[in-house]
């Protein structure tokens, strides 16, 4: 039997999240099997799972978004590593976005289209290394554990690019160690080459490096202290993936070289960064797909200059079926050699909703569908009312078009709303006497309805296939075997 989980390494492969283990696994490792791919199972450490006390707790000692999936980290790590023995499927166990923030609601309202510029305080910053600890303690403890992605972008420092002069300055000179910085830069030439076979050069000026300095040091410390826990408590080999994503901007080349360079003088292994390239959660990209190549093909150089891949996060488009929208495999595939990571997580709970939402009208699997809708849409309701911790305009707009829209269509359930689409996982963490009644419900209904169960399976992988296909992952085994 093939070692499992493993390690992968720098290997082209998809990332799948596994929101309900118990409903999604059995499609997921058909399809890796089917397709002869090795491929990474993970769950967001910043908000979809959490340690056991988290998911244990009474409802409100926590964020609502903390560990919203009601899946532990114990849980998933568990459910899968056994699945892909079982079925000799060849995986790797990840930790996604274990992040240097104390607030999971942050991170949602960005998923959503609020774009904030948070940056953690000091007070903030032991706390979250503190839960940061359990978290990978937690992990290690099931054995299964074989890769880390570090999300420290709560600690940048947005307002260093607006910043005069004489301010930059003042706060580089209190970094320690800050001449050396500008030892590193000022007077160098960085060279890096994309698949294009252009090439990129940097040269970096004093004031620009103050300022990358200034805006990114806090969050490169950030990133060494995470490393030290991880590697202080995980005795075997992992990897490293650094999560920029989530920043509000683009991610432009000098800043994720300086970021790369910075951590190789650390010491710091990365295999895969994921930086910012345009995409939006949950939307199919509608940019111009020629500046996405040219920019995909500049990061993937960067990221080559020190041994890296690009990671593609918020890979899920508008709908199950879209892809990320027209050209765009196709687009990162010339961009990248064919060599990259691309991560999906919440389509597969969207593809869950849509199946119930199309079963007949009565039947068990609709009404479970009509009851989540409408506590969903009760608890968004009340946050507006109240201006409560998920408050924001953006949810404001969505839900007031939902009420438009629906009032035209005369039907109160479309699963392609945006409120809707965006914090329908609100209801996994909705608890009834302490517990979490839909998350159940839809475990039992897949369990015991045997025609529902082969229907989610079958779209499970298909969906998975289509991600396969679509970004060429198709026989990477091959390329583990040779690696190996």
């Amino acid at each position: 039997m093939r070692e499992t989980p493993l390690y992968l390494g720098v290997i082209h492969h998809p990332a799948i999240g596994i929101r309900i283990p118990e409903v999604l696994l059995n499609g997921i490792l058909w399809a890796f099997r089917e397709a002869r791919v090795a491929g990474t199972l993970m769950l967001s450490y910043g908000r979809e799972t959490a340690p056991e006390y988290v998911i244990n707790a009474p409802p409100g000692r926590y964020e609502i978004t903390k560990g919203h999936t009601g899946t532990s980290i114990r849980r998933y790590l568990t459910l899968a590593g056994d699945a892909a023995r079982r079925l000799n499927v060849p995986v790797e166990l990840e930790a996604d976005h274990v992040t240097l923030s104390t607030s999971s609601v942050r991170a949602v309202k960005r998923i959503s289209g609020v774009k904030e510029e948070a940056e953690a305080s000091e007070e903030e910053l032991e706390e979250a290394l503190r839960y940061i600890r359990d978290e990978v303690e937690e992990a290690v403890s099931t054995g299964y554990i074989r890769f880390y992605t570090i999300d420290t972008c709560d600690l940048i420092r947005y307002g260093a690019d607006s910043m005069d002069e004489g301010d930059v300055e003042a706060a580089f000179e209190e970094i320690d160690g800050h001449e050396k910085i500008l030892e590193r830069y000022v007077g160098r030439r960085f060279v890096a080459v994309g698949e294009s076979g252009r090439q990129y050069v940097y040269k970096m000026g004093e004031r620009e490096v103050k300022r990358l300095a200034v805006k990114y040091w806090r969050s490169l410390e950030g990133v060494e202290r995470v490393y030290g826990i991880i590697r202080e408590k995980t005795p075997w080999e992992f990897g490293v993936e650094i999560a920029f994503d989530e920043t509000p901007h683009i991610t432009r080349p000098p800043e994720m070289l300086f970021f790369m360079n910075e951590l190789w003088e650390r010491g710091i292994p990365v295999d895969y960064i994921a930086p910012n390239i345009g995409f939006e959660k949950k939307q199919d990209y509608r940019g111009s797909l020629s500046e996405l190549y040219r920019r995909v093909d500049e990061a993937a150089a960067v990221a080559l200059r020190y041994g890296a891949l690009l990671s593609f996060h918020s890979g899920s488009g508008s709908s199950p079926w879209s892809g990320k929208g027209p050209g765009v495999y196709e687009a990162l595939l010339s961009a990248t050699g064919g060599r990259l990571k691309y991560k999906v997580s919440g389509v597969y709970y969207e593809l869950l909703l849509e199946i119930l939402s199309s079963e007949p009208p009565g039947s068990r699997a609709r009404r479970l569908y009509e009851e989540i809708y409408d506590a969903v849409i009760d608890y968004v309701e009340r946050e507006v009312e109240r201006k409560g911790p998920l408050y924001s305009e953006v949810l404001e707009k969505q839900l007031e078009e939902y009420k438009r829209v629906t009032k035209d269509l005369g039907y109160k359930y479309p699963a392609w709303a945006s409120v809707f689409r965006y914090y329908s996982f609100i209801a996994l963490n909705l608890r009834e006497d302490g517990r979490r009644r839909f998350r159940d419900e839809i475990v039992s209904l897949y369990q015991e309805d045997e025609a529902l169960r082969h229907r989610i399976d079958r779209e499970v992988a298909a969906l998975t296939l289509r991600l396969i296909d679509g970004l060429e992952f198709r026989d990477n085994v091959d390329l583990l075997e040779q690696q190996r």
